[in-house]
């Protein structure tokens, strides 16, 4: 059997779809036979433009051979990024052409990624399974509605449509929270057959050593890791509260993203001096930090797409045994509840209950048992070895 597997951004770059497609080609491939190919078409790493790391265009590990296509470099704007993204799909769709495989899989959390698997199979003729990690119609609708609400409307009734052909035609659709099958339902697609396998803990976060924080007599490190975009919404509250903490917190931010310089402007405008924000680094970098700190910092834009949601960043900060501080609402404020005891939860964007639950977080007790019981639940490579069982069962 050949296989190929669709997924726009893959190791090196840095990203959770990166690390989720990964885990999920290693598993996929333990479980295909000695003569069976799976095919990765993904693009040069260039989730970030100040973090572009070489890599081959072509890589083979035994039976998993990974193909590169060089794309333009975008900084996180739509139109940019469409441009990027149609340079990969007209690349990606000749190449599996020439491939001729027997089965296709989609990693999409921006949608086309999924869309374009769809047209490769029907074109092929062959079946395909979608990961799905997003509602890209309801995400891009609430963003750009804050700007026209007719160009909201707009976007929301043209990938809904696309949504529900995709996912219909479909032999599986995965999704990575349990938030997603009641909104697809309504909008006509049969979400009886889908499945459930989320985001998990990686190896390289597992029985990490204590470290004594360097900041915990003095002033003490918030830190957040990962995206810098609208959908983050840093900019709505860790300025306010990183100015009302002033003198006995310092706020740290590793990463990057198209409302980084909304982020920065704020900074400036209100003379904040307790925010340091730093480029993307490697895990093993970023591991150092987060032993560094002292406490751990997740936000969402509060919008109706982002009550559905449940980012990868919970699964990586509850590994690490921490104290975080979380401004979610829905689905990802009650899995934050039910399962991270180590965690306050407060509105998103509410200044003043981020603050609290600030000065709350250092009271509680932390048991390393919890964070032990939530690291063998949601192990990536069990959950990803579960899932390639699943999509072969179907196929």
């Amino acid at each position: 059997m050949k296989i190929v597997f669709f997924t726009f951004y893959y190791p090196p770059d840095l990203c959770a779809g990166s690390f989720r497609a990964i885990a999920l080609a290693q598993a996929l491939s333990e479980r295909m036979k000695d003569d069976d190919e799976l095919h990765i078409i993904t693009t040069h790493p260039n989730r970030y433009e100040n973090h572009r790391v070489k890599a081959d265009n072509v890589e083979i590990h035994g039976n998993i051979t990974v193909h590169r296509i060089t794309v333009p470099s975008h900084k996180s704007g739509m139109l940019s990024q469409a441009r990027t993204f149609i340079t990969y799909a007209l690349a990606s769709y000749k190449l599996s052409n020439n491939l001729n495989p027997d089965f296709l899989i989609g990693t999409t959390s921006r949608l086309m990624t999924g869309v374009l698997t769809g047209i490769s199979a029907r074109k092929l003729g062959c079946k395909y399974f979608i990961d799905l990690r997003d509602i890209f119609s309801e995400t891009l609708s609430d963003i750009l509605s804050q700007k026209s609400k007719l160009l909201g409307f707009a976007s929301k009734t043209t990938f809904s449509l696309l949504e529900r052909w995709l996912f219909n035609r479909a032999i599986g659709v995965n999704v990575v929270s349990k938030g997603f099958p009641e909104y697809f339902q309504t909008k006509g697609v049969d979400t009886y057959n889908w499945s459930f396998f989320p985001n998990g803990v990686d190896k390289e976060f597992v029985n990490l050593p204590c470290m004594e924080n360097k900041n915990s007599k003095n002033i003490k490190t918030i830190l957040y890791a990962g995206n810098i975009g609208s959908g983050q919404g840093l900019e709505t509250v860790l300025p306010a509260t990183a100015k009302n903490m002033s003198g006995k917190y310092h706020f740290l931010v590793i990463g990057d993203g198209g409302a980084r310089s909304k982020l920065i402007n704020v900074i400036k405008k209100e003379n904040i001096n307790n925010i340091e924000i730093l480029p993307p680094v490697k895990r093993d970098e970023l591991i150092a930090y987060y032993q560094d700190a002292d406490i751990l910092f997740l936000h969402l834009n509060d919008l109706p797409a982002f009550k559905r949601v449940l980012p990868s960043k919970i699964f990586e900060y509850t590994a690490l045994g921490k104290p975080i501080v979380a401004g979610l609402g829905g689905y990802s404020a009650q899995f934050m509840v039910d399962n991270v005891p180590n965690s306050i939860v407060f509105a998103p964007g509410d200044v003043e209950g981020c603050v609290d639950a600030i000065r709350k977080i250092e009271k509680l007790d932390i048991k390393s048992e919890t964070t032990d019981v939530f690291v063998k639940k949601y192990s990536r490579e069990k959950i990803m070895d579960r899932m390639a069982g699943h999509i072969f069962s179907v196929l």
